[in-house]
């Protein structure tokens, strides 16, 4: 269903109580693409995965950090200004990043899309703050922000309130995403 993106999937999910629906999704190819990556990565240097970025790029990060970095570029990019973009502008973002790691070629685990999903059919929508961009993609500090609250941290609109993302993810049955080799 959301795999292609498909115009009127993404208007009945931001405009009526359409639910995403997990056994209709491929996390089949999605664990085979973090599978392939993961067997990869051991043996290469991975630009973001084991290296450092930007002028550090050249370095390769030792094994014990790996987490740690993927941890730290989310952390980092999480920085922006202004008011909060609107509910319905986060969904929508939700959304899109979900019909992109559904393309099976991302390299990240399929607990991402797990807990994306129920983001969505939830209605917990990530604090994405209106200004900021750190890179030529322009979506680096908002895909930070809904990362971030993935990993149980920062703030979520949820209710009509703006709470904790852990005591959100607590309170719904939910645990945090783990980093494993590629979620930063």
């Amino acid at each position: 269903m959301i795999k292609s993106l498909e115009l009127d999937c993404v208007e009945k999910l931001l405009f009526s109580d359409a639910r995403i629906d997990r056994a209709e999704l491929p996390l089949g190819e999605v664990a085979a693409c973090y599978e392939f990556l993961r067997e990869f990565a051991a043996e290469k240097v991975i630009y973001g995965i084991n290296t450092g970025f930007g002028p550090m790029a050249q370095w390769r990060v030792d094994d014990r950090y790996l987490t740690d970095l993927q941890y730290n570029i989310i952390r980092s990019h999480s920085t922006g200004a202004g008011e909060p973009l609107p509910d319905l502008y986060v969904r929508a973002a939700m959304i899109a990043r979900l019909g992109t790691l559904l393309q099976a070629r991302s390299g990240i685990h399929p607990e991402v899309v797990d807990l994306l999903v129920e983001f969505i059919n939830r209605g917990i929508c990530p604090f994405i703050p209106e200004h900021g961009s750190v890179g030529a993609s322009g979506d680096l500090v908002q895909l930070a922000h809904i990362a971030l609250t993935l990993i149980g941290e920062g703030e979520v609109h949820y209710r009509g309130e703006w709470r904790p993302a852990a005591e959100v993810l607590r309170e719904n049955g939910l645990a945090p995403m783990r980093i494993h080799i590629r979620e930063g």
